[in-house]
């Protein structure tokens, strides 16, 4: 059964959200008074009267890793849990020389509350019903399952992208096995054409798998039996993860196609229960927090942990990676001041210094400008820094200021309406698949920067641009060879 072309799909009741003001009331009132965030008490209250009155923003339950799903958790760490977090642990944080005032942190998260409520006035206007695809539609131009050949050449492009990147097989055991080998291979590709090759071509390994896995799951359909695709489903997580592993162990790079793995796989053949994906969850965050770590050992140059860390430093530090990973309000707030909260408004230049900059070699000059660039200076005080990503509403706030977020996030909120409708209308798994991974990183905009979409949409997707190619390419020359047939026989 395909779940996602349910006419009424399941929602959670919004009667838990009724717990979120007691909540934060109970962070309030046992926080020390310097902590206390009086905005804080408005915008739980906010986050669950919407779950009521815009029944379009509740959860979905049947296919709950839908990019809209996603969504609404991202703004909910930022309305609800954040601020709890910095009531009970603190605003502090090691990236930070200063801390904004609690005053700016608050208008910080009034923001939020207002791309919140934005983003579900966005779902309460999109239209609803079957989407019928069209000739011209992605959905149509991705019908058709990708044939063997297409999955071979996938996995040559991205063979091709390895020995660009790595030199030899040696190099990529040398890159899992010696912390030191990560970084020596990444300043040897920096600003290189092998760098450049190796950056586009790896990604097509990965999709040779999500290729793969789709054809044998489409054939399902002729046989019922959901073995296959099952076994081969996990065969192509392990693939995946292993293959995204080498882009410096980012993790988005390699949990982002497993969730649209999973979340196809559960729309289109078997429902995975939500229990099971929790306790794989779970299961799964040690080790993402291991990744996490060693990660942000080999930026810092170590090789490994310094000693042993007391529960109470662990649990500052996972709240200070949950806060400024989901847009914490310190970090915003420190950008909003360096503004004049609304004093200085760049007028959309910054949004298109973004999206250009990761364009190889053209977006060069776009850098400096952006929005990332902008906001890094307003945290560190100098240029020179690219490792804090500036929220997709406060990048909105400094070119528009608020009509500016709330035309944003309206507009955000339409198009992942939009994009779960064309998943239920994919009519093949590898267009449902592409559909979900381009609407997810499109869901990180409620706490991610507009930069970073778009640098996924051009290295990431070069295998779905490659394959949307070869499909009009084949079609015009069909086209092309049936005309000059009837030519000829008219002759």
């Amino acid at each position: 059964m395909n779940l996602s072309t349910s006419a009424r799909p399941k929602q959670l009741h919004a009667g838990w959200t009724l717990l979120l003001p007691l909540i934060a009331l109970t962070f309030y009132l046992y926080a020390p008074p310097e902590r206390r965030m009086v905005t804080a008490l408005i915008s739980a209250p906010i986050y669950a009267f919407m779950q009521f009155v815009a029944p379009k923003c509740r959860p979905r339950l049947d296919h709950y890793l839908c990019p809209v799903n996603i969504a609404l958790f991202l703004l909910f760490l930022k309305l609800v849990v954040v601020p709890c977090l910095i009531m009970a642990v603190g605003a502090e944080n090691r990236i930070l020389t200063t801390l904004p005032s609690f005053r700016s942190m608050e208008g910080a998260i009034q923001i939020d509350i207002l791309a919140y409520i934005a983003f579900c006035v966005g779902l309460t206007l999109a239209p609803e019903g079957i989407i019928r695809p069209s000739s011209a539609m992605l959905t149509s131009a991705l019908s058709q399952s990708p044939s063997g050949p297409i999955v071979l050449i996938f996995a040559g492009l991205g063979i091709v992208g390895f020995a660009a990147a790595f030199g030899s097989p040696a190099r990529i055991v040398q890159y899992f096995l010696e912390p030191s080998a990560v970084v020596d291979i990444q300043q040897e590709l920096d600003g290189t054409l092998f760098g450049l090759f190796g950056t586009i071509l790896r990604p097509f390994l990965a999709f040779s798998l999500v290729a793969w896995w789709s054809r044998i799951s489409d054939q399902m359909e002729e046989n019922s039996s959901i073995w296959r695709p099952t076994l081969v489903g996990v065969i192509a997580a392990v693939g995946i993860t292993i293959a995204n592993l080498t882009f410096s162990f980012n993790r988005a790079a390699f949990v982002f196609p497993l969730i649209c793995l999973a979340a196809t796989y559960s729309a289109r053949i078997r429902l995975i229960p939500i229990g099971v994906t929790i306790i794989v969850a779970a299961a799964a965050l040690p080790v993402l927090i291991a990744i996490s770590t060693y990660r942000s050992n080999l930026m810092a140059g170590a090789e490994g942990n310094q000693g042993n860390a007391s529960f109470a430093e662990n649990v500052r530090e996972t709240s200070e990676t949950l806060q400024a990973y989901s847009g914490g309000p310190q970090f915003a707030a420190l950008f909003y001041e360096r503004l004049g909260w609304g004093n200085t408004l760049y007028g959309g230049s910054t949004l298109i210094a973004s999206a250009l900059g990761p364009v190889p070699i053209f977006g060069k000059s776009f850098r400096d400008t952006n929005g990332p660039a902008l906001f890094n200076r307003a945290i560190y005080g100098a240029a020179g820094f690219e490792d804090q990503i500036i929220p997709f509403d406060a990048e909105l706030f400094a070119n528009f200021h608020a009509p500016g977020v709330l035309a944003g996030f309206v507009l955000l909120g339409l198009f992942l309406s939009y994009a779960q409708r064309l998943f239920a209308a994919a009519q093949s798994t590898f267009a449902a698949f592409s559909i979900q991974y381009a609407s997810l990183w499109a869901a990180m905009l409620g706490a991610w920067s507009l930069s970073i979409f778009s640098q996924i949409l051009i290295y990431f997707f070069v295998p779905i641009y490659f394959y949307l190619a070869t499909l009009q390419l084949r079609k015009w020359i069909l086209g092309f060879d049936r005309g000059a047939g009837a030519i000829g026989a008219a002759r």
